[in-house]
């Protein structure tokens, strides 16, 4: 859904993304702007052009969509990567803002810090490049995350016809026990009776719906 953004009143005026990411209870905050900025008692870590992110879709009405969040550029002894490895980063909570703040004095300006994308981790992807000049492994690592509507849109509820789901909502119930038999059995819908006691099929011995006769007198 679109975010209006009002206009900006103030002299030498720049503008940031400011990233929250909640990982397994750690949050850490990252911008692409040049400088330390603090935002709600917050220092967001200054990774400038690092840290790239694909655009956000703006829709009059709400949508799902996925986005791309990648730190590039870091050597091999920062601890993003082992931060990666060592929490469940799938799960985590990332949200976006775009900020704007006074470039002297590196102060946000009131009312001016614009929510943008709010949305879960789904999948991280690290890549790894050798400097052959200096000999040093550099590291690119990318948040994939899905908004919340996505995530609904995925959202499996209610009870699968199958005994084994039955069974765990409704312990002893017995009712589902056949639908594995019954799905994979042929029924000869508008068929003569000829007899038998089958289910019906190709070899005849079903009972056909047009046997029924209904007597409402």
């Amino acid at each position: 859904m679109a975010t209006p953004i009002t206009a900006v009143q103030d002299n030498n005026i720049s503008h940031a993304l400011f990233i929250d990411l909640d990982l397994d209870g750690n949050v850490y905050y990252i911008s692409n702007a040049y400088k330390p900025i603090t935002i709600d008692g917050n220092s967001y870590t200054e990774l400038g052009a690092f840290l790239g992110i694909n655009e956000i879709r703006d829709d009059l009405k709400v949508t799902g969509g996925d986005l791309a969040i990648a730190l590039t550029g870091i050597p091999s002894n920062e601890n993003y990567v082992d931060i990666m490895l060592s929490y469940p980063i799938k799960g985590g909570n990332v949200v976006v803002r775009r900020g704007f703040f006074n470039t002297d004095t590196l102060v946000p300006i009131s009312g001016q810090i614009f929510e943008r994308y709010r949305g879960i981790i789904t999948n991280f992807s690290i890549d790894e490049t050798e400097n052959i000049l200096e000999g040093d492994l550099v590291y690119t690592i990318t948040v994939t995350c899905a908004n919340i509507n996505t995530l609904l849109g995925n959202k499996v509820t209610g009870q699968r016809t199958n005994s084994s789901d039955r069974t765990r909502f409704y312990p002893g119930d017995i009712s589902f026990d056949r639908t594995a038999v019954i799905a994979n059995t042929g029924f000869d819908f508008g068929k003569k009776f000829t007899g038998g006691t089958g289910y019906g099929g190709g070899g005849g011995g079903g009972r056909g719906f047009e046997d029924f006769n209904y007597n409402l007198n």
